[in-house]
């Protein structure tokens, strides 16, 4: 009981104090989410070490699993109720372009990806399905279609590690060299990216100082919590309409649980009230991390063999691939240098690293338009996996 309380502080702990210190050295080079990574490794790691050395000790993988489920379920309606989906009708042809460019490059990479190399690992049609929510949403589209699959919690930490090892050196790639090469291929010219003004926020940006809990945003927290409870009780009415086979239950369940809060959470997002409930963003943001922690802490590293070079070969080639097509259809389709890299940017990370590209490239005309691109890559990344999975595990 003792452990099992230590654990469950840590899981809502730790990150807690990740956001809280989001300015610390480590979680600003490897974000928060891969700080949260980190210190769950660090736990697993050291548990290893003491079997390793004839401790017997271990965490309880239920509270883990269970954990992690519940977190994530929470965190995708509230991340998407902030994505003020309406702005983008305000985009210019040529960023919907883009947009449809990385969407196309995506799925065919991907495609290409499974059939000559995805199909000959563990859980390849899944994996390969998972990069496409990965890369034209985030690591929320991600970890929903690691959950609806139902893999072991060793391949979403490796899904999730993978990620963050490859997105790391392609992010530096973006911040030095991607400009300077793109623009020997591409035009740089500054083009019209938006037709009206946008106004938008990053639902990714934490600002902890100005965070205040408040009636609305406890209400608001609240519908969060229902629309997750009537994602489990649309499974359990699946499972009992299936004819209640024993074992079952959670397989149907969890699946029925990513689907309805991600769908619940998009038409959240279309009433105002909800969409400018402020804090939602920081709270969603926390739960990503209770769940990053709680997965990442529960890997049994006994069991990682041959699954992590795996895993890393195929996210890596799948990156550069959809970099080298969106470029190519980025050149017939004459768009610029500038609008190219940053719908690339949040499609590949997300909303969360669109400001510092724009910034690098000198291009804030570009900002808005991609934290449009970032908010609808939330919004249908797990739709469009979920689709390609279906393809590949036929």
């Amino acid at each position: 009981m003792i452990i099992i309380l230590l654990q469950v502080s840590m899981i809502f702990i730790i990150p807690f104090l990740i956001i809280r210190y989001s300015n610390f050295p480590l979680t600003k080079w490897i974000g928060t989410i891969g700080s949260s990574y980190f210190f769950g490794i660090l736990v697993a790691l050291i548990i290893f070490a003491l079997n390793k050395i004839g401790v017997d000790f271990s965490l309880n993988t239920d509270v883990g699993e269970i954990g992690s489920h519940a977190a994530i379920a929470i965190a995708i309606p509230l991340l998407l109720f902030s994505a003020n989906l309406l702005e983008a009708k305000k985009l210019s042809k040529t960023t919907l372009m883009s947009f449809g460019s990385l969407i196309i490059s995506a799925i065919i990479v991907t495609s290409l990806a499974f059939y000559i190399y995805g199909r000959t690992i563990i859980n390849g049609a899944e994996l390969s399905s998972m990069a496409i929510a990965l890369y034209t949403g985030g690591t929320p589209n991600l970890n929903a279609l690691a959950n609806i699959y139902r893999l072991q919690t060793e391949v979403i930490g490796i899904a999730n590690l993978s990620d963050m090892i490859i997105g790391a050196i392609f992010y530096l790639f973006l911040l030095l060299l991607c400009k300077p090469l793109l623009s020997k291929f591409l035009k740089s010219d500054n083009k019209i990216y938006s037709n009206k003004k946008i106004e938008i926020e990053n639902v990714d940006e934490l600002n902890i100082r100005e965070f205040v809990i408040n009636y609305k945003l406890l209400m608001t927290m609240l519908l969060a919590f229902m629309i997750s409870i009537v994602g489990a009780i649309v499974g359990i009415v699946i499972w009992i309409a299936l004819g209640s086979v024993d074992g079952t239950m959670i397989d149907i369940l969890v699946p029925s649980l990513m689907i309805t809060v991600t769908v619940l959470g998009i038409v959240g997002s279309f009433n105002k009230k909800i969409r400018e409930t402020k804090g939602m963003s920081i709270v969603g943001q926390y739960f990503i991390l209770v769940f990053s922690f709680a997965l990442a802490s529960s890997l049994d590293f006994s069991r990682l063999e041959g699954l992590f070079g795996n895993i890393l070969v195929l996210y890596g080639i799948i990156t550069v691939g959809i970099f080298i097509l969106h470029t190519i259809i980025s050149y017939f389709l004459k768009i610029d240098a500038d609008c190219t890299m940053v719908t690339l940017t949040a499609g590949v990370y997300g909303p969360a690293f669109v400001p510092a590209i724009t910034k690098q490239i000198k291009n804030d005309s570009l900002t808005a338009p991609g934290l449009i691109i970032g908010s609808i890559g939330y919004a249908v990344g797990t739709f469009l996996g979920l689709l390609l999975g279906v393809i590949f595990l036929i």
